[in-house]
Order: structure tokens, then C-alpha cells, then sequence
């Protein structure tokens, strides 16, 4: 049970599947990394709350842990970071014994995340993510999100100089990968929003 967002009135699932989740990226991402995950998280919840949208809990959670482990060398295979990362999230919940429907719900949240658009009728989960992920990178969304929930998870969850350090993951996708949608997003102003992003790091 993570006690800093049980706090907040964040609820974490209590499944085998979200606890090999949590350690997978904590064991092989930097802090900065692990710390966005689980913010990620918590602004998925948030917003899902503000849009009164109903969602799978350990999917949603799962895809978040995750949703940048592409990033991290190890799992890195040479393709866009959100496919790769995808890939491995879904063997994990394969080899935790999950449904191959449950598994690519988790793929399709994570490959999807960085999208320029998302497909019609796309599952809440990845609405979700997409939607989280740019609440923590360039502050969109921060307006739907409970103003008394903000300081207490970033106290718990510090953003631990992100700005300057996923700029320069993204500027490292973009030039090994030009095809990517980190090479995209960096063509259509991503740094510069993030760098004005409403948070201090």
C-alpha cells in the first residue's frame, strides 16, 4: 500500500501484477523516472475523477508504472520508446498470468501515450494515460486536478530535477529515432512547453 497517496485519496490496487509493476520500474529507472510514474498515476486517478470516467484500476496503474520503461537502456530495442516500452509491459503481465486481452490493454495504453491523436472510442485507461502523462510533462490538464492534492504528492513523489533530465531523454530518442513521436513532439514545441511547465523542476 503506498501510504502517501492512500493520504491523498489516491487508491493504488493491491495486486500481485501492481506490485511487480511498481518494482520492475524501480529497480531499473532513476528516481526522477520512478517518481513520474507514480505521479502519473495519481493524475490519471485525478482526472478520471474530474470526468467522472469509469476505469480498470490495475490497468491503469500497471500502464502507468510503465508507461517509460522504454526509456531505461535495458529495455530499449531500438524502436519508439512507447512501442518498446509497450512490449514490455505486456510480457510482464503475461508472466504474471494475465489474460492476453488484460495484457494488450496495458500495450495499448502505453504505445498510445505519446500519439498526436487518439483513435475514437479509445478505453478509459488509455484516455487516461494519455491525457496523466501530459498533466506531469507540460502541466496540461493541472486546472481538472483537486488544488489540495498537488503539494502533498509532490512532497512524496518529487519531481527531482525532471525538466532538465527528460528533455534530454527525448532529445536522445529523437535523434537516434527521427521517425518517432519524440521527434515529432520536439518539432511541434515539446521542450518549450515543458520547460514552462507550472512546476519548479
Amino acid at each position: 500500500m503506498d501510504e502517501a497517496l492512500a493520504r491523498l485519496d489516491i487508491r493504488v490496487p493491491d495486486s500481485a501484477l501492481a506490485r511487480q509493476a511498481r518494482e520492475r520500474i524501480g529497480d531499473v529507472a532513476a528516481p526522477f523516472l520512478v517518481n513520474h510514474s507514480v505521479r502519473v498515476h495519481a493524475w490519471a486517478v485525478e482526472l478520471a475523477r474530474h470526468d467522472r470516467l469509469q476505469f480498470d484500476p490495475e490497468i491503469l496503474y500497471v500502464s502507468a508504472m510503465l508507461h517509460d520503461i522504454g526509456l531505461v537502456p535495458a529495455y530499449d530495442l531500438g524502436g519508439c520508446y512507447e512501442v518498446d516500452g509497450a512490449i514490455a509491459a505486456e510480457r510482464l503481465a503475461g508472466e504474471a498470468g494475465e489474460p492476453k486481452a488484460r495484457a494488450r490493454a496495458i500495450y495499448d495504453a502505453i504505445a498510445l501515450h505519446d500519439d498526436d491523436t487518439l483513435p475514437p472510442e479509445a478505453a478509459s485507461e488509455v484516455v487516461l494515460l494519455w491525457d496523466s502523462a501530459g498533466t506531469d510533462v507540460t502541466g496540461h490538464r493541472l486546472a481538472d486536478v483537486r488544488p489540495a492534492i498537488v503539494p502533498g504528492l509532490l512532497a512524496a513523489y518529487p519531481r527531482v530535477d525532471f525538466k532538465r533530465e527528460f528533455t534530454a531523454l527525448l532529445i536522445d530518442q529523437a535523434s537516434r529515432k527521427p521517425t518517432c513521436p519524440a521527434a515529432v513532439m520536439i518539432a511541434e514545441g515539446i521542450l518549450e512547453e515543458i520547460a514552462q511547465a507550472p512546476f519548479d523542476g
